[in-house]
């Protein structure tokens, strides 16, 4: 049975970690990715600790710190105000902060060593052709040419709310989010020792949360949501300062007070959490944010973007080696196996939402319930809410090329 071309609609996170799985077993993969290069911003880099085992096993993990692309153990921690600490049901976990452009080369130098493997830099693709009801291909722009890339099945990564989903015939299901985010970003190569060790999420009651991260080159991320136009607050450093600074660590307030201008690296992030209901139509599957865009709460999104590929390759590679078609078949199996997890992360980020919204003492309150509740339902509860296992099946050090 001849390979089918597989093409891959974005060159994130998503579409990278599949590219590998696929590539390295076999399948001729040709990805298409509207940016120039890798070397973006990205916003989503805490790996839960499932999925740094899965690339731990694969020797992928290893190559990431060897290149000092990743930061390893750290741990999100959650506070209400700047000093009260929290907890909420579920394990207390360990993962990792990568940096996603490294991340990206690296999988694209180890797919670069199969033949079968092309990644089209440059390359926005406008609309899905169909032809008898089915996609056939993809209209695509570079460098001001329109053209069309034809293949056999195409897998969307392309990230939030894909314009893809409409032109393919899905439907869209919307749910109710918090303010939207400002994201700050800070060089501390100077000053190492202030970025902190974990993840840390303050909640200041009415919809007033930071978030400080730690990044790989001595880089600080920071969040900041609130309720209003954020576009404007950026503008005015004044009160942007007013506002910021006195939410932030003592130890991490005079780096950020005397990097905070106009120069500062920023942007918005428009909240969205949604999900079409079908993830596929003939000829082509949608995976990860395109499938299920998911709010920056918890840190989520990038994780189960991944656990996604992880998933659609088990199953998709099942099937070739069965010598079976890649048909609405192997694309419902794959989204039942994802479908339970996505539901209950996205209630819980509406929950979350909702919550963040309560004034501060009101949050004291419910942590404090919430504490005593949980020190009497012990384990049962502190272990709840785990993240589902995934095993990534051709995810594996024996498809790793040599160094």
């Amino acid at each position: 049975m001849k390979a089918p071309r597989i093409v891959i609609v974005g060159g994130g996170p998503a579409g990278m970690v599949l590219a590998y799985q696929l590539v390295s077993n076999g399948v001729p993969v040709r990805v298409l990715e509207r940016h120039p290069d890798f070397g973006r911003e990205f916003r989503g880099e805490l790996l839960q600790a499932s999925v740094v085992e899965a690339l731990h096993q694969a020797g992928l993990f290893s190559l990431l710190l060897e290149r000092g692309l990743a930061l390893p153990d750290i741990e999100r921690r959650m506070f209400v105000g700047k000093h009260r600490r929290v907890r909420v049901p579920g394990p207390q976990e360990r993962g990792a902060v990568v940096s996603q452009p490294g991340m990206l080369a690296l999988l694209h130098e180890l797919c670069s060593r199969h033949p079968h493997y092309q990644l089209d830099f440059g390359t926005t693709v406008l609309d899905a052709v169909q032809e008898d009801g089915r996609v056939v291909a993809m209209k695509t722009r570079h460098d001001g040419v329109e053209g069309r890339v034809d293949g056999d099945l195409f897998i969307v990564c392309n990230g939030r709310n894909s314009h893809l989903r409409r032109s393919c015939g899905l439907e869209t299901e919307s749910f109710e989010t918090t303010a939207d985010a400002l994201w700050l970003r800070f060089d501390l190569s100077d000053a190492p020792e202030a970025l902190p060790e974990s993840l840390q999420v303050h909640m200041f009651g009415k919809g007033l949360v930071v978030v400080f991260q730690p990044s790989t080159g001595h880089r600080l991320h920071l969040a900041y949501s609130e309720p209003g136009d954020l576009n404007r607050l950026r503008k005015d450093l004044p009160e942007l300062r007013r506002r910021l600074l006195p939410t932030l660590p003592e130890t991490l307030r005079p780096h950020v007070e005397r990097k905070l201008d106009e120069h500062t690296e920023w942007q918005v992030l428009k909240i969205i959490v949604d999900r079409v209901r079908r993830w596929h139509a003939p000829g082509v599957l949608f995976l990860g944010d395109a499938a299920h865009t998911m709010s920056p709460s918890g840190g989520q999104g990038l994780n189960l973007a991944l656990r996604d590929t992880f998933v659609a390759a088990n199953h998709l590679l099942d099937a070739l080696q069965a010598e079976r078609p890649l048909d609405a078949a192997v694309f419902e199996r794959i989204q039942a196996e994802r479908q339970p997890e996505v539901d209950r992360v996205q209630a819980g980020q509406t929950r979350a939402g909702q919550m963040v919204l309560k004034p501060l003492g009101v949050l004291h309150l419910m942590f404090t319930v919430l504490g005593v509740v949980m020190m009497f339902a012990g384990r049962r509860l502190q272990g709840a809410g785990g993240v589902p296992a995934v095993a990534p099946r051709y995810l594996s050090a024996k498809t790793t090329p040599a160094k």
